[in-house]
């Protein structure tokens, strides 16, 4: 049976989620909700325990915006979608700061997996704040994982904005 363009764009999700959490996570973050939003200038967020069910059981939400999907490569949607399971990693396994706020934990967790946190989004940046960007440390584990998954030609089933280029 085809699966419809709901299944396959949240599933495609969910195999990112479950590649990056193997390759970059040991496999230790737990399920995620994954939801699509249009807020200007993000990319994506993170909620911790924004979710439940009928039986109470929480999870946490990670949000992408398929507005940039046209407008950047496959390898920043998915440097977004790592960016925001690093904050995941540290709800569940560190300490977080403040909403919004980008700590030193959080960045160490971030070069530890190949993302250099950056004000700037470029070399130089500052570390820590308030908004923050990143930029991929060549030759990193993250650098490396990705394009073993882009080598694998997964992205066939990503849907676009059609008001996006693509």
């Amino acid at each position: 049976m085809k699966q419809s363009p709901t299944e396959e764009f949240y599933l495609l999700f969910d195999t990112i989620f479950e590649y990056y959490n193997a390759a970059l996570f040991d496999g230790k973050l737990p399920k995620v909700m994954f939801v699509v939003t249009r807020k200007e200038r993000t990319f994506g967020h993170y909620i911790p325990r924004k979710w439940i069910n009928v039986n109470s059981i929480k999870t946490d939400e990670i949000a992408i915006n398929p507005l940039m999907f046209g407008k950047y490569p496959i390898k920043e949607i998915l440097q977004t979608t790592v960016h925001e399971m690093c904050h995941l990693w540290q709800e569940h396994y560190g300490e977080p700061s403040k909403t919004g706020y980008h700590n030193k934990e959080w960045g160490n967790k971030m070069e530890s997996i190949g993302l250099m946190p950056s004000n700037t989004g470029l070399v130089g940046g500052k570390k820590t704040g308030q908004n923050m960007m990143d930029y991929i440390i060549e030759n990193g584990p993250f650098d490396i994982k990705t394009n073993e998954l882009l080598s694998k030609n997964v992205f066939t089933k990503l849907w676009y904005d059609v008001s996006m280029p693509y």
